[in-house]
């Protein structure tokens, strides 16, 4: 879909919901304006989905395209980025790219680098591709995932036709589970993290499918699981 298409999916949703103006900014998709296409690779192995683009840069909120390209945008495909870097920093103590990069072993000295280096195999797209203020309104609402889920990332996905399909939290999951093939396989499961090992096995060897936790520094509890969920996704590009 073109970003006028998604821009517009997401203004009807926000007409009806007067609520959230000022938090959903239907024409606001850092995807799109960070060109994450360009980077597309011509066969996905492995389509990392993740939930929403970040709403600050640095300490301000964002507010148009221009935003999203500034140096203190953490958003994964903004390669301008100037990521702080903790020598000595501990698992999953930095930011959602530079998590995943650690964690796929990628080694570039800039995050352009890294960019160039993940989009050989990999892509990422998220469950909500417009910016949702999290600051104002903590919880992405539930019919606004499903939508998301249907009208967009559901032919997102069909058209990337990736090998495998990592989900990276709760977010994602509601989101594939509104996307067959993916909500049949899904079926009864609420949380990443309430997902047995075994379950895990089968949806990664039957559907294609990773569900993990998200790499980040509140799931440190979960690091053996993530880890090991990695070990998997290296071995698919060796």
């Amino acid at each position: 879909m073109s970003a006028e298409s998604v821009a517009e999916v997401y203004r009807r949703y926000a007409a009806a919901r007067p609520e959230y103006r000022g938090v959903l900014l239907p024409g606001l998709l850092p995807h799109d304006a960070c060109a994450a296409d360009r980077r597309r690779p011509d066969r996905v192995t492995v389509l990392f989905i993740a939930e929403s683009p970040p709403w600050t840069a640095g300490r301000r909120e964002v507010a148009g395209p221009s935003d999203c390209l500034s140096p203190d945008y953490p958003y994964f495909w903004n390669d301008r980025y100037d990521a702080v870097r903790r020598p000595g920093a501990g698992p999953l103590s930095r930011g959602l790219a530079e998590n995943l990069f650690l964690l796929l072993g990628l080694d570039g000295e800039s995050r352009r680098e890294n960019l160039d280096l993940f989009a050989r195999n990999f892509f990422l797209v998220d469950t909500v591709r417009c910016v949702f203020r999290k600051n104002r309104k903590a919880a992405i609402p539930n019919d606004l995932i499903r939508m998301s889920a249907q009208e967009i990332l559901g032919p997102e996905i069909a058209g990337l036709a990736p090998d495998y399909i990592v989900a990276l939290g709760n977010t994602a999951l509601a989101g594939l589970s509104e996307i067959e093939p993916y909500a049949t396989a899904l079926s009864g499961i609420g949380k990443i993290t309430e997902i047995p090992g075994g379950l895990r096995e089968s949806l990664f060897l039957e559907s294609r499918l990773l569900c993990m936790p998200y790499p980040g520094g509140r799931n440190r509890r979960y690091l053996d699981t993530i880890e090991s969920g990695f070990e998997l996704i290296r071995d698919l590009t060796v």
